[in-house]
């Protein structure tokens, strides 16, 4: 499995595209600036199979219309409570901004705690409940990859001002991970670089 990295123009937030052997079909999670990635897909005859939302805060689902209007037969896949921040201004928080910005009708696999998303020949991505940045977020386990959004950034105490965001949960969330996960997790947070689990135990300010 190979994993890349796009760092996107709205709050340097990450879209990670997902390649999984020589299966042409790749997985984006959290998609932001669409033109890199349609630039790559097309320049590695590739196209998305795919796409996993973490959260729906509007810097991690802003380009979703772009993908999916030429990928159509993509899945998208998102909590329930993320479903209804894609289609809502307000809840994305993009309704606070000069560009509000709500996902166009389409149709949301909606996945929960311990559902697992097949993704290609014997590879899933396990699906992990972690609200606090959010009541929407989810974390993705894919192998020793795991894909937090805005649920545990290394290097930065998770925000829990919003509405829908508490901190009690955020703290359980991250300690869950640290639990549940060996060192050699990759982590592949929502902003900010990845880095493995171990660098974070006794780092990461909760």
């Amino acid at each position: 499995m190979k994993v890349l990295r796009f760092v996107n123009s709205v709050f340097t937030s990450n879209t990670y595209l997902i390649q999984i052997g020589s299966d042409n079909g790749t997985w984006v999670i959290d998609p932001g600036d669409s033109r890199p990635i349609i630039q790559w897909l097309s320049g590695n005859d590739k196209y998305v199979k795919g796409i996993l939302i973490t959260h729906s805060h509007f810097d991690h689902i802003y380009g979703i219309n772009d993908l999916y209007e030429l990928y159509p037969q993509a899945d998208v896949y998102a909590s329930e409570y993320a479903r209804e921040g894609m289609f809502s201004a307000k809840l994305n928080s993009s309704y606070y901004t000069e560009n509000p910005f709500v996902v166009n009708i389409i149709p949301v696999n909606i996945v929960s705690e311990n559902d697992s998303i097949y993704l290609s020949a014997k590879v899933f991505a396990k699906v992990i409940y972690t609200p606090g940045h959010n009541r929407d977020c989810l974390s993705y386990l894919i192998g020793k990859n795991l894909f937090t959004g805005d649920a545990l950034i290394p290097g930065i105490k998770v925000q829990t001002k919003s509405k829908h965001s508490n901190k009690a949960q955020a703290i359980y969330s991250i300690r869950r991970i640290f639990e549940q996960f060996d060192d050699e997790t990759m982590i592949w947070p929502g902003h900010e670089n990845n880095c493995l689990l171990c660098d974070l135990r006794y780092t990461t300010d909760i």
